[in-house]
């Protein structure tokens, strides 16, 4: 039975089950044909521009050091929605790159990883969060970080990332909690989606997974 890891990292907090992403009416970024027009500006300046002021590399290290449980280089670990590959960075720093796959919807986003020294070796891939291209029993380890609240049927993603899990493994998916400082939270709105705390409890409750 794979466990699942339910926390936070600074503005990021890992999340829950719903079988839309809020209660209200998809936005235009969350439709999958319109995201990748999205993307394809966004990836423009999103390590630099965009990502810094949302999830930072502490942040991003503290989920991968205290919550995704990386502790052996040989682990099958699959990043979804990882575009640029920023939180692949966190995992290679534990898991030899051979074993880690990063896979993502946006072309333009995965081009920019693939321009990373750091992830030569990586498998990286175009594909759907909701729609996993993997035989089940797959990896030890699923991480996803800043993606969930993107997906139009969470609960769908959430159950993908269980199927692919092998037995023992463990998921940690982190989702963003809206900022506090008014100004961060005035660009932070443009362009991000906050899920509350208890839709991501509710998401993954509706997916089957206790404990959250």
């Amino acid at each position: 039975m794979a466990s699942t890891n339910v926390s936070s990292a600074g503005t990021a907090g890992l999340g829950s089950s719903n079988s839309k992403a809020s209660s209200s009416a998809l936005r235009l970024i969350q439709h999958k044909r319109e995201a990748l027009w999205f993307y394809r500006f966004i990836s423009i300046g999103y390590d630099h521009v965009f990502n810094p002021g949302q999830y930072t590399e502490d942040m991003r290290d503290v989920a991968m050091d205290e919550h995704a449980n990386l502790r052996r280089p040989n682990l099958k670990v699959v990043d979804v929605g990882g575009g640029t590959g920023f939180t692949t960075l966190g995992i290679v720093r534990h898991v030899d790159p051979e074993n880690v796959t990063l896979i993502d919807q946006s072309p333009h986003q995965l081009n920019k990883a693939r321009q990373k020294k750091a992830l030569k070796g990586v498998n990286i891939m175009e594909g759907d969060a909701e729609d996993l291209p993997f035989p089940a029993d797959t990896f030890d380890r699923y991480v996803s970080a800043g993606s969930i609240e993107y997906w139009p049927d969470p609960q769908r993603g959430i159950k993908e990332a269980y199927r692919v899990l092998s037995t023992g493994g463990l998921a940690c998916i982190i989702g963003p909690v809206r900022p506090t400082f008014w100004l961060s939270r005035f660009f932070a709105d443009m362009w991000m989606l906050f899920p509350t705390e208890q839709e991501y409890i509710e998401w993954f409750e509706r997916a089957g997974v206790q404990g959250c």
